[in-house]
């Protein structure tokens, strides 16, 4: 065995397992592992039995073991129109994938998720050699600043690779971030050599000779009136980088509109757009849609067989279009109807919750990463209203200069930690008007030359004193703080760091990024020694950018609206190594504000792992958005098809309104039956003026199953089971409404002998129930139909005077003191099996009988009061839900 080269068994291994995975054989490690040993037995012949247990033992600990957490879901249990196709991937796929592993040397989790989590938006997004066209429109969240670049990228390489012909990128709204893009793409996906070294560059280190790609766009040309023009081969495979543009659309329709008419060729087309809850959303209105939106729906609508898919990280407007606008010219809006998926959470990644939602140290419980701006810094910033102010803005103030100082030591102390020659970043963001930032910019160069002059030349500078009480009374303090990191930096001597600082002080550029400056954040030209940079801009740096090393951000421009606010969060993203340096500079009620978005983006995408598991699809269930008492998921033009959920506490809910089709008495009689099955022997019956079946400590989740089965009026707002449902399994969440009470109504025998009854002949009705025989069913508008016309009907209330509180040992004709027993009681569900004889019903020409009767329901709550999620001094917001009312009404 002298001969034996373990590394080179294990490469073999790891080659064929990737092999026999992207080309969705069933177990390929197995494989791998028994394969090599074959390979192995043949070359050195009989192997010892140890030594194969050993090697597969490493095997299965490298590749066996990838903690991938697998994405969040929203989709309906039926596939995608696969019917069984194998999702090889032969060719783009294979190599991006070890482009990111041996170039980029990212670790074998991170890219084992993208896999996984692309697989699933593949497996969504359709079948390009289907016989039928599809049209099939999901939304992909992610986090701020996460690398959904990289997801997206692995998503077009598979979608090459599976036979989509034609792929559309609609990068965003400006130049530099479509450019950004195109650049990304054409190094990991298409693979290019340089034309003056001939040097490999992307993909194409990995491997040429395969499939080749045509560009339609370049790193300096978008689609134009110039390059539109003429008839384009759409055989081939296509990708083309677009801007999200009212000039830019019009182009690339008429170049594929014109290419498919005279080809007579429709390609496969997946369009990708990223940043999909900017300009993508339509603001318009019914017979007009805002431009952006309108144009991409004629997009759509020359395809047929197409998939659209949105990249976010903000999706509260994607979640609130209207599911069911389908404009007469344009098609459908953009809503995801067929899916929705949530991206883990990166290794490595510190969002919302990691900066605003972290335990804090020290004795005071202060925050780890937020330092409030001082009141001389709120005052000035506050007193900024407009572009004139720029005389306002005369010096730094104190807040923002400690940022500055906390930057230069960030810095020297990565140097110490050898990350020499990286990107630092800091951002200074409090204004979206370029005549302010451009006095700011001036102002932070004078005060930064000074600052410098001073540490280098005057030992006796206040600069000098404030750096190390900076660093001795800050940074160390969070640095030695061991719940922050699994890593434990060294705590350098005060003079190490500070002969670190005068290194590299000279070396920070002050820049202004906004549309009117000609300064540029280049990375790539920098990428040999690093930039050290401080950036003062606004809008241009609220979105897509990203500023690498960012460490040191001072922030003071509010939002009143969700999506808007996280997005203008650039200190988002990857800070290995260095996390414990980083601080945000910012007022106490932004950051309340962003703990609070960050608990919003927590529990939606616990939405979608949750409902994941009930196989539905976007279409049948509106996702939840937490609700805030002064800011707006998005703007008020995207909210059109929005609504609150209800608050159901201390209330009583009731149906009086029934739909007039059999199917919805059959749905509701099947729930009912099912629900009374699963309670069975628990009931007890109650005798009096009228007899009651009851059930106590009945689990929530029995409750929560019922009413999801359950249908309300396809007109019900707030008495809507799927809302009181969603209400119920929230407050489960939080600890609340555990356990209902279950009431079923029987017979009133007065009711049988009065007058009315005996006039309009109505008899007795008998109903079964499973385990409950009903000796008449409840009467209730006997005398007129409340309804108009045919379309409904409407009983008015089906609940007796005090008749909620029919459960609670102790009640009594006060309604009030019923209330407070409540409080101290069950929640109670009451089922009421309905007499069919009566005129509302009767109207409907349904053959009811003992097996299926209408049925009705109430719901009587108790007061819930919530305790604050984190302390007293953080911001208590209200506990509403905002949904899109257009979806899952008739489900």
């Amino acid at each position: 065995m002298s001969n034996f080269d373990r590394a080179s068994h294990m490469i073999m291994i790891d080659e064929l397992y990737r092999i026999y995975k992207n080309h969705g054989m069933q177990d390929p490690l197995i494989r791998a592992i028994s394969d090599t040993e074959k390979n192995l037995t043949n070359d050195l012949g009989q192997i010892d039995e140890d030594l194969k247990e050993s090697l597969a033992l490493e095997a299965y600990a490298k590749y066996g073991s990838f903690n991938v957490e697998k994405p969040g879901v929203l989709k309906g249990p039926e596939a995608f129109n696969w019917e069984g196709d194998s999702r090889g991937y032969s060719y783009f796929w294979p190599r991006y994938e070890k482009y990111l592993l041996n170039e980029k040397n990212w670790e074998d989790d991170t890219v084992s998720s993208i896999d996984v989590s692309t697989n699933e938006i593949l497996d969504c997004i359709g079948n390009p050699k289907a016989k039928e066209n599809f049209d099939n429109r999901g939304l992909v969240l992610g986090y701020v600043q996460s690398g959904k670049t990289a997801n997206f990228t692995g998503l077009i390489n598979k979608a090459f690779d599976v036979g989509y012909r034609l792929i559309i990128v609609l990068a965003g709204m400006h130049n530099d971030l479509r450019t950004q893009t195109q650049l990304r793409l054409e190094k990991e996906v298409v693979g290019t050599i340089d034309p003056i070294t001939n040097e490999r560059q992307g993909v194409a280190k990995i491997k040429t000779g395969g499939t080749q790609i045509e560009t339609w766009t370049t790193p300096q040309e978008d689609i134009s009136t110039a390059n539109a023009i003429g008839i384009r081969n759409l055989e081939k495979p296509i990708l083309a980088v677009v801007k999200k543009h009212k000039d830019v659309l019009p182009n690339l329709i008429d170049l594929i509109r014109n290419s498919i008419n005279m080809s007579g060729v429709n390609p496969p087309t997946l369009i990708i757009d990223d940043e999909a809850d900017q300009a993508s959303v339509d603001t318009g209105n019914k017979t007009k849609p805002s431009t952006i939106n309108k144009q991409i729906r004629e997009l759509l609508s020359l395809f047929d067989k197409k998939a659209y898919v949105g990249y976010t990280a903000t999706p509260f407007a994607n979640l609130l279009i209207n599911a069911e606008a389908n404009h007469k010219d344009v098609g459908m809006d953009l809503y995801p109807k067929d899916f929705a998926i949530s991206l883990p959470k990166p290794k490595d990644y510190c969002g919302p919750d990691e900066f605003f939602n972290t335990s804090g140290y020290m004795e005071d419980n202060k925050p780890m990463y937020i330092r409030y701006l001082s009141e001389t810094d709120v005052s000035l910033l506050d007193d900024i209203t407009s572009k004139d102010d720029t005389d306002i803005f005369k010096q730094v103030p104190p807040t923002m200069e400690e940022a500055v100082l906390s930057f230069l030591l960030t810095i020297a102390l990565r140097n110490l930690r050898g990350h020499k020659n990286e990107h630092n970043s800091m951002l200074i963001h409090t204004s979206r008007f370029t005549d302010i930032q451009n006095t700011m910019c001036s102002v932070i160069e004078k005060f930064y030359k000074k600052l410098s002059n001073e540490v280098l030349y005057d030992s006796d500078s206040k600069y000098i004193d404030k750096l190390r009480d900076l660093y001795e009374e800050d940074i160390i303090p969070v640095q030695s703080f061991n719940e922050f990191s699994e890593e434990n930096p060294i705590v350098y001597p005060w003079v190490e760091v500070f002969i670190e600082v005068r290194k590299i002080i000279g070396k920070v550029e002050v820049m202004e990024i906004n549309g009117e400056s000609d300064d540029a954040l280049e990375y790539e030209k920098h990428k040999e020694n690093g930039l050290n940079v401080i950036v003062i801009g606004g809008n241009k740096l609220s979105r897509g950018l990203t500023l690498d090393g960012l460490s040191i951000s001072y922030y003071y421009r509010n939002s009143a609206m969700y999506d808007s606010l996280m997005q203008m969060g650039r200190w988002f993203g990857y800070r290995k190594g260095y996390m414990d340096l980083c601080r945000i500079y910012t007022s106490k009620d932004l950051a309340d504000n962003f703990e609070h978005l960050s608990n919003v983006m927590s529990e939606l995408r616990e939405e979608f792992k949750k409902y994941d598991k009930l196989d539905v699809t976007p279409e049948e269930y509106a996702a939840k958005m937490k609700d805030h008492e002064s800011m707006s998921v998005t703007s008020p033009n995207k909210m059109r098809a929005a609504e609150k959920t209800p608050n159901y506490s201390n209330s009583l809910q009731q149906t009086r309104i029934f739909d007039k089709d059999k199917a919805f008495y059959d749905r509701n009689m099947e729930a009912t039956l099912k629900l009374l099955n699963n309670i069975d022997e628990q009931f007890k019956v109650k005798e009096g003026s009228t007899r009651y079946h009851i059930a106590k400590q009945i689990p929530s989740t029995t409750i929560i199953e019922f009413l999801s089965n359950y249908q309300t009026s396809i007109t019900a707002s707030k008495v809507n089971s799927k809302k009181i449902a969603n209400y119920i399994d929230d407050l489960n969440d939080k600890g609340k409404l555990n356990t209902f009470n279950v009431v079923v109504v029987d017979v009133t025998p007065s009711t049988l002998k009065t007058a009315q009854v005996k006039e309009k002949n109505i008899k007795k009705w008998k109903v079964n129930l499973g385990p409950i025989s009903i000796e008449s069913a409840v009467l209730r508008s006997i005398a007129r139909d409340k309804g108009k016309v045919n379309k409904l009907v409407d009983l008015g209330a089906i609940v007796a005077s005090n008749q909620e509180f029919v459960d609670i040992e102790g009640s009594s004709n006060n309604k009030t003191e019923n209330r407070e027993l409540r409080n101290k009681e069950n929640p109670v569900l009451m089922i009421y099996p309905l007499h069919p004889a009566v005129e509302p019903f009767k109207k409907l020409n349904i053959n009811f009988s003992e097996n299926l009767v209408p049925i009705g329901i109430a719901l009587s709550f108790p007061d819930i009061e919530l305790e604050p999620s984190r302390s007293s001094e953080r911001a208590q917001t209200s506990n509403g839900y905002v949904h899109n009312r257009t979806v899952g009404r008739n489900k």
